[in-house]
């Protein structure tokens, strides 16, 4: 990280880096580099619209030159303040049902606030058309999965995708991203993969996080099904999903899992790449 934040924004400290592509600056702001301007517009775009609409996203600094951003070799670097909170561990080691019905009321409101923005980009694929294309194409390619096991769900579910609504999603929804004090939300991160698509991936996605590492997804077969059930009542408290979503969640989150098959054979992550299938067919099981 060669950006010097005194010149550009005027403030004094050290960036101390968090993630390869974060840095924490005095406590108080957070830098963050993209690699795009494209990207770099995308969370200006974001966050001033989500803002303007009551959800708690972080503030972007404008640099000492006015812009938004600053633009350098390695990239976009934005300078923003840093949210308060902490992110819930362990769901299911506390009141996982009421953090699951207050949840679902969150991410139903990041959707009606999302719902009004789109942003255009030239690679805006529907995950449908992903499955499709390189996904099918990895499965195929691979030996990890038998095609009967993949090829039934990725149809069903491209049959019904054009009757599921579209809008601005965030696409990297879970507990990571998100900041709670108490129950209360206190920020959204992480809007860089966010584009037009169905609602119903980012619900999906949320749902299948809380089985990441669990090493017996049988032994909380009970409490993820009572988690998702509250989730999708809080959610529906909000705004009500369609038949057509209810009926394909369970196909969605089998093809969020597909879609993990072939990222992590692309990264020759076998481990990682077995517990997605693990997900998969527990998925295929219980719903």
């Amino acid at each position: 990280m060669t950006i010097d934040i005194k010149t550009y924004w005027g403030i004094q400290g050290e960036p101390v880096a968090t993630t390869p592509t974060t840095w924490e600056v005095e406590g108080k702001y957070v830098l963050k580099l993209v690699k795009s301007d494209d990207s770099a517009q995308n969370n200006v775009k974001l966050s001033a619209a989500l803002r303007a609409d009551g959800v708690p996203v972080s503030h972007i600094l404008l640099t000492k030159a006015g812009r938004d951003y600053a633009v350098t070799q390695e990239g976009c670097y934005l300078l923003m303040e840093k949210l308060g909170g902490s992110h819930i561990r362990d769901v299911f080691q506390q009141d996982y049902a009421a953090i699951a019905y207050q949840t679902g009321i969150i991410i139903a409101k990041i959707h009606c606030a999302l719902m009004a923005i789109t942003h255009e980009q030239a690679d805006n694929l529907l995950f449908s058309e992903e499955l499709r294309g390189w996904i099918s194409n990895g499965l195929s390619a691979g030996s990890l999965l038998a095609q009967e096991e993949w090829v039934k769900p990725i149809e069903i579910l491209c049959s019904i995708y054009p009757r599921l609504p579209k809008q601005q999603i965030h696409r990297d929804l879970h507990y990571g991203n998100l900041l709670f004090e108490g129950t209360v939300l206190t920020g959204i991160l992480d809007f860089d993969l966010g584009k037009k698509d169905a609602r119903l991936f980012d619900i999906a996605y949320f749902l299948l996080g809380q089985l990441l590492g669990q090493k017996d997804l049988m032994a909380i077969k009970d409490q993820w099904l009572t988690f998702a059930s509250q989730f999708l009542m809080g959610y529906e408290s909000i705004t009500v999903l369609e038949d057509d979503e209810k009926e394909a969640l369970p196909l969605m989150m089998q093809c969020i899992e597909l879609l993990f098959v072939v990222f992590w054979q692309r990264q020759a992550n076998q481990e990682a790449a077995e517990e997605t299938i693990k997900i998969f067919r527990f998925i295929k099981q219980v719903l």
